[in-house]
């Protein structure tokens, strides 16, 4: 327990003096104070681990992410330098299936840190996410796309248990439409 509020400390230390822009001992002091007291108000919860991190997919995973974020860089770019080449925004409901809430998060911020697409709900029982899509041309590629990038979030850092059912089972076979 000490040793994750030592490492929290040093972290909350760390951003203060990047904050602030200058290393001094007025920074560094004031820094410990501050996040000490932000620790001792909002003490550290046991965070339960949901799955395991595999290295090689991991790596994988970081370069798949970079090249789907240079491919919508490039076409929020074009579609600077091409004025009225017509937006078709929507708004389209997926229903994930067997990920964890960790996962969930994961594949959200990913469509979110993609140009062009923002996560802007996510609902429980069963989990669905309702992602804002600038050129929503065909929502079920919009689907496959996200199932896709589910399952390599399941591969990459979920559990046991969630890849055997993937690579076994796959997806049900009659998502309902995903919610629509």
């Amino acid at each position: 327990m000490i040793r994750r509020f030592l490492l929290a400390l040093v972290w909350l230390l760390l951003v203060w003096v990047l904050l602030w822009g200058e290393l001094s001992v007025a920074n560094l002091l004031s820094g410990l104070v501050v996040g000490g007291g932000i620790l001792l108000l909002f003490p550290l919860g046991r965070v339960a681990r949901q799955g395991q991190i595999r290295p090689l997919r991991a790596i994988g995973f970081v370069f798949f992410f970079a090249w789907e974020l240079v491919k919508a860089t490039w076409a929020g770019a074009w579609e600077i330098v091409t004025p009225g080449s017509g937006y078709n925004p929507g708004i389209i409901c997926i229903q994930v299936h067997g990920a964890s809430d960790a996962l969930v998060t994961l594949v959200a911020n990913f469509i979110t840190l993609t140009p062009g697409t923002m996560t802007v709900e996510i609902r429980q029982n069963p989990t669905r996410l309702y992602i804002h899509v600038l050129h929503l041309r065909d929502p079920e590629q919009v689907r496959r796309d996200v199932r896709g990038l589910e399952a390599k979030a399941i591969r990459t850092f979920g559990t046991r248990e969630a890849v055997a059912l993937l690579e076994n089972q796959g997806r049900p076979s009659n998502p309902d439409r995903d919610g629509e």
